[in-house]
């Protein structure tokens, strides 16, 4: 009996509307196709560790772009972070989401992780924000990093997405 009501019920239903298939957009189409990207980063760090020690650092990153996820290397160099020498090298293996905006600007979170070695090897992480502004292949970037636990950076960049 049970069985009949659904069936019975089931064929007075009205058919449901179908929409009509369109292609995807080409703009999402082309965010979808894994590139890679190259910047070139400038700015300052602060140690709010109590020396007070500003330090300059000048870095780039490579970058492969999975959609809005990007796996990079970054490498760095902080000028008089330490005594022991003048450039400290930094290496990292940075993982980026990037946020497209409204504005078609890109918001982006980073995780850093790597070593540096301002006297002897040490490990080295960072959490970072920033924004993109694409202009064209070329984009213009900021960031905001917290690293090693007692440095804050701002960095701007200058990049390419090809």
């Amino acid at each position: 009996m049970t069985g009949a009501l659904l069936a019975l019920a089931l064929a007075a239903t009205p058919p449901l509307a179908q929409e009509e298939w369109s292609a995807p957009d080409e703009d999402l189409e082309a965010e979808r196709v894994r590139h890679r990207r190259a910047a070139a980063w400038a700015g300052d760090a602060f140690d709010t560790g109590g020396s007070g020690r500003t330090s300059t650092n000048l870095g780039g990153e490579v970058a492969w772009s999975f959609g809005e996820l990007d796996l990079g290397i970054a490498g760095y160099g902080y000028r008089r972070l330490s005594d022991a020498r003048e450039w400290t090298p930094v290496g990292l293996v940075r993982l980026t989401q990037r946020f497209r905006m409204r504005s078609g600007v890109e918001a982006a979170f980073a995780l850093g992780a790597g070593a540096a070695r301002p006297g002897g090897w040490e490990g080295w992480f960072q959490v970072s924000l920033g924004i993109r502004v694409p202009l064209g292949p070329v984009f213009l970037g900021g960031e905001l990093a917290f690293e090693r636990g007692d440095l804050v950076a701002l960095r701007a960049g200058l990049g390419v997405a090809f």
